[in-house]
């Protein structure tokens, strides 16, 4: 990490040191700031902050690093915006298809910073099938635009191209009878309760995921929580997508949040989940993914009351 930041002249470094501190999000200010300051566009600051995401990822088993850069809703007239940051994450002695690609870690890591507005991302690498159906769930733009380093990424030259070129005739949540793309500014709580939680302020923090989680295919809303042995809270939501496979567990959201904010897992103390059981539960994986760290930390587990008409 160090050495991705020390690339970079001296005046923007606290800057740029501050992604950690954000868990793994560059304020717009910021954004604008740095670019004045090295004369290049909001599109190059993503190319150029490629590394360091990339830095952030935990690639057990493929050792394979990736980062993508996400961008928000535009703030000024120079395209500045809150950079949201992603990086892959894997999972020691679990299944592959536990992986967390990079463009959904930075998605998700956007969603639950409460960005409603997502309007361009640079990755390392061309996004694969699996993450251009993430991109179009989270967007439903056929036009969001996907920048990629050059192939020899001298002169960090960029390679541009659109979400309808990499995934043309799109399945989406429309064909399934749903009614919205899950990043918008209409999102509402889905009113979940849970009996005699008003005095546990930490797992009101995780109902509260919840009620925002991405469930529309089988209302398994969720929510995870991961309390550090300083007291910081770490949060997560659930989010699903229509082709079902590139979906992402709450425990899974939160596991990379945590990477973002450039923590361990030795220093969770209390991991708290909580869902809305249907046909489906995410609570053993959820332990699951607990236990691929090593580390003897019991899933403190909640289940929701039905939602309120």
């Amino acid at each position: 990490m160090n050495k991705h930041i020390n690339s970079f002249s001296e005046e923007v470094r606290d800057d740029i040191s501050d992604i950690i501190r954000s868990g793994g999000v560059l304020k717009w200010q910021q954004c604008r700031k740095i670019c004045q300051h090295l004369s290049i566009d909001v599109e190059e600051l993503m190319i150029r902050l490629l590394p360091v995401a990339a830095s952030l990822s935990n690639p057990v088993v493929s050792n394979f690093k990736v980062g993508a850069v996400l961008r928000g809703e535009i703030k000024d007239q120079n395209g500045s915006a809150n950079l949201y940051f992603g990086a892959n994450l894997e999972f020691a002695n679990q299944a592959l298809c536990c992986t967390l690609h990079a463009e959904q870690s930075a998605i998700s890591n956007a969603w639950v910073e409460g960005e409603t507005c997502l309007t361009g991302v640079a990755i390392s690498a061309t996004p694969c099938g699996h993450c251009r159906q993430f991109l179009y769930e989270a967007v439903g733009s056929n036009e969001f635009p996907i920048l990629i380093p050059s192939d020899d990424n001298k002169n960090n030259e960029i390679a541009k191209t659109c979400l309808e070129k990499l995934l043309p005739k799109a399945f989406g949540p429309l064909d399934l009878g749903g009614e919205y793309f899950f990043v918008n500014p209409s999102y509402q709580s889905h009113q979940l309760e849970i009996h005699n939680v008003e005095n546990d302020s930490i797992v009101s923090q995780a109902l509260a995921q919840a009620n925002l989680s991405y469930a529309p295919y089988t209302n398994n809303f969720s929510g995870c929580l991961l309390v550090l042995n300083n007291g910081e809270v770490i949060l997560g939501r659930s989010i699903e997508n229509a082709a079902y496979n590139p979906s992402i567990t709450a425990m899974v959201a939160v596991l990379s949040k945590m990477h973002l904010s450039g923590k361990n897992v030795s220093d969770v103390k209390r991991a708290i989940l909580v869902e809305q059981v249907t046909s489906i539960s995410e609570k053993q994986i959820a332990q699951h993914m607990l236990d691929s760290y090593g580390l003897n930390i019991n899933l403190e587990y909640k289940t929701t009351n039905r939602v309120r008409d």
